[in-house]
C-alpha cells in the first residue's frame, strides 16, 4: 500500500491507496508554521490513515509527498516554497523517511496533481496533456508521450512564471509580467480590490467592509451578476486563455486540464478561456485540444503523490 501527502499552505491532505488506485482511507490536518511541527503533523496524519484503514505501518511500501515551489526530487529537498516559507533547502523526504522508516519520495505539487488526474481518469487517457493548477499562484505538470515530465530536478513547468507582459508587474520570483500575476486567485482578488472605487455599486464594496475578499466570494457574486465580480473573472480568464494558447503552440497537447482551487469556478472561467484560445492559438494546433477541469480536486494531488511513490519505488527496486 502507498501513502500520498499533499502539503498546502492551510492543510496537509493524505490518502492511503492500494496498487490498483483504490483509496482506502483519507484525511487532513492543519499546516503548522514551522518545519518541525510540519514533520510531526505529516507523521501523525500517516498514523491516522493507517489506523482508519486498520493497516499496520509495516504494510505501507512507500510515501509520496507533493510540495509547492522549487524542489530537488533526487535529494528530496524543498529548495523554497510559497506555501511554507520556513522551508529553505529543507530535507523533507529524508526527515519523514527517518521518522517513519518508510521509503519517501518528494515531487512538485503540480506534478502530483497531474499524476493523480492521469491515474484516476479512466474515461479519457491522454498520452500528451498539460495540467495547469490555479490557486494562490499558478503551477503546472505534464504527461508527454505517456510519461510524466519532471525536468532535470523536478521543478519543470512553472507555468505561472511564463512572461505574458515583458514590461509588466514585478513578480516575487524576480521576473516581470508573470502569468500568475494576472490569472491566479491572488490576481482575481487584487483586480477586484483595485477597482472598487470605479464600481461604486458593486456588492463587493459592502462585503469588503465586513470580510476580507476572496476568490470564492468574487465567484459567488459574479454568479449573481455583480458587474465588478464579472469583470474580475473576465480579466483573469482572458489572461489565462492567453497563457494556455502559448502552451498549445509550444507543446501541441491533446488536452489542457485545469486543477487547483480556482478551477472550481470553471462555470464562468472556462467559456472565456476557450474563446481566448480560439482567438490566439495557432491554426492547426488548437482545433482538437480538449480543455477541461479536474474532478475531485481536493483529493487528486494526494492521490497522485501515492501513484508517484509507487512508480518511483518500482524504479529503484
Amino acid at each position: 500500500m502507498f501513502i500520498g501527502i499533499d502539503i498546502g499552505g492551510t492543510n496537509i491532505k493524505g490518502v492511503l491507496t492500494n496498487r490498483d488506485g483504490l483509496i482506502i482511507s483519507s484525511g487532513n490536518v492543519p499546516t503548522p508554521d514551522n518545519t518541525r511541527e510540519i514533520d510531526k503533523s505529516i507523521v501523525a496524519l500517516i498514523e491516522v490513515l493507517a489506523s482508519a484503514a486498520k493497516t499496520d505501518k509495516t504494510e505501507i511500501d512507500a510515501i509520496g509527498i507533493g510540495a509547492a515551489g522549487s524542489i530537488d526530487r533526487r535529494r528530496g529537498l524543498v529548495i523554497n516554497s510559497p506555501n511554507v516559507l520556513c522551508w529553505k533547502k529543507y530535507p523533507l523526504a529524508s526527515n519523514i523517511e527517518m521518522i517513519t522508516g518508510i521509503k519517501t519520495f518528494l515531487e512538485n505539487d503540480a506534478t502530483v496533481a497531474c499524476a493523480g488526474f492521469w491515474w484516476g481518469n479512466e474515461s479519457e487517457k491522454f498520452n500528451n496533456f498539460v495540467m495547469v493548477t490555479l490557486g494562490t499562484g499558478i503551477g503546472g505538470g505534464a504527461v508527454i508521450d505517456g510519461k510524466l515530465f519532471t525536468g532535470q530536478n523536478g521543478s519543470s513547468l512553472e507555468i505561472g512564471h511564463m512572461t505574458i507582459d515583458v514590461n509588466g508587474k514585478m513578480c516575487a520570483c524576480g521576473n516581470r509580467g508573470c502569468l500568475e500575476l494576472y490569472a491566479s486567485a491572488t490576481a482575481l482578488v487584487k483586480y477586484a480590490e483595485s477597482n472598487l472605487k470605479t464600481y461604486k455599486n458593486s456588492s463587493l464594496k459592502d462585503i469588503g467592509k465586513k470580510d476580507k475578499l476572496t476568490a470564492k466570494i468574487i465567484y459567488e457574486e459574479a454568479l449573481k451578476n455583480d458587474e465588478l465580480s464579472v469583470k474580475s473573472i473576465e480579466y483573469i480568464s482572458v489572461h489565462l486563455g492567453a497563457g494556455i494558447a502559448n502552451i498549445i503552440n509550444i507543446l501541441n497537447p491533446e488536452a489542457i486540464v485545469l486543477g487547483g482551487g480556482l478551477s472550481n469556478a470553471q462555470k464562468l472561467i472556462m467559456p472565456i478561456v476557450k474563446r481566448t484560445v480560439k482567438e490566439r492559438a495557432m491554426n492547426g494546433m488548437k482545433e482538437n485540444v480538449k480543455i477541461l477541469a479536474v474532478k475531485n480536486q481536493s483529493i487528486i494531488p494526494a492521490f497522485g503523490a501515492a501513484k508517484i511513490a509507487m512508480d518511483r519505488l518500482k524504479h529503484i527496486m
